[in-house]
C-alpha cells in the first residue's frame, strides 16, 4: 500500500468516495496532516513581519519567486524561511512514524512545486503533479475544472498589513521592474492567473 496526499485544488475537483475509491483499486489510500499548517504559515508570516522593515515577498509559489529574482534587492526585500504549505504537510507526513516506512505521494497542482518538493530529498516522498499522476494511473475518474481556487489571492488579507496581491508572471514583472514593492509591507505572488486552480499540474484540457 502506498500514501497519497491530495492537495486542496485537486481535492475539490473530483467527488471525494469516487476518488478514493479508484485510488484505493490502484493500490493508494489517501492520508490527511494532523497539523493546521494554513494557520501556522500564516503566523510565520505575521511573525516576519513584526521583524523586519523589509519588503517580504510571500514564497508560496515557487514559479513566482523565480519570476522575481532577477528583480531581487536584499537591501529592499526579504524572502523568508518560510516553506509552502504543501511543503509543510509533506514534511510532516514524511517524519510521521506510522507513515516512515511507507512509500508517500504528494499531488500538486503545478510542476514547480513538485520539483522544488522532491529536491528536498524527504525519505519515501514523492512529489508529483496531478495531471502526471492520473496519468500513470491509466484510469479515468470524473472531475471538474475549478473556477477559483481553493486558496485564491488575498490569503494574506487578515494581517492587516499594505499588501499587494499580484498572479501571472506578466504583473508580477510589471510590479518589480516599477519598483512598487517600496509602497507594501507584504507581496502575495502566485504565478498561475488567480491562483493554483489554473496551475499546469491540474489544467484538464492540456
Amino acid at each position: 500500500m502506498k500514501y497519497i496526499f491530495i492537495n486542496p485544488v485537486v481535492d475539490q475537483m473530483y467527488v471525494r468516495e469516487k476518488l478514493d475509491k479508484v485510488l484505493l483499486e490502484n493500490g493508494y489510500q489517501r492520508v490527511e496532516v494532523q497539523t493546521d499548517w494554513h494557520k501556522i504559515v500564516k503566523e510565520k508570516y505575521a511573525k516576519a513581519l513584526k521583524e523586519t522593515n523589509l519588503t517580504i515577498l510571500d514564497r508560496r509559489c515557487p514559479k513566482a519567486i523565480e519570476t522575481v529574482s532577477p528583480y531581487f534587492d536584499e537591501k529592499e526585500m526579504l524572502e523568508p524561511n518560510i516553506e509552502p504549505i504543501l511543503i509543510h504537510c509533506a514534511i510532516e507526513l514524511a517524519t510521521r512514524e506510522d507513515l516512515k516506512q511507507y512509500k508517500k505521494i504528494i499531488t500538486t497542482p503545478c510542476e514547480s512545486l513538485a520539483t522544488y518538493g522532491n529536491k528536498l530529498g524527504l525519505e519515501n516522498t514523492e512529489f508529483i503533479s496531478w495531471k502526471i499522476f492520473i496519468k500513470k494511473l491509466a484510469q479515468e475518474v470524473e472531475g471538474k475544472q475549478l473556477n477559483e481556487s481553493p486558496i485564491p489571492p488575498g490569503y494574506f488579507t487578515d494581517l492587516n498589513v499594505k499588501t499587494t496581491s499580484l498572479s501571472t508572471k506578466e504583473s508580477i514583472e510589471n510590479y518589480f521592474k516599477k519598483c512598487l514593492h517600496k509602497q507594501d509591507e507584504l507581496v502575495e505572488m502566485l504565478y498561475c492567473h488567480n491562483g493554483c486552480n489554473n496551475g499546469d499540474g491540474v489544467l484538464m484540457d492540456e
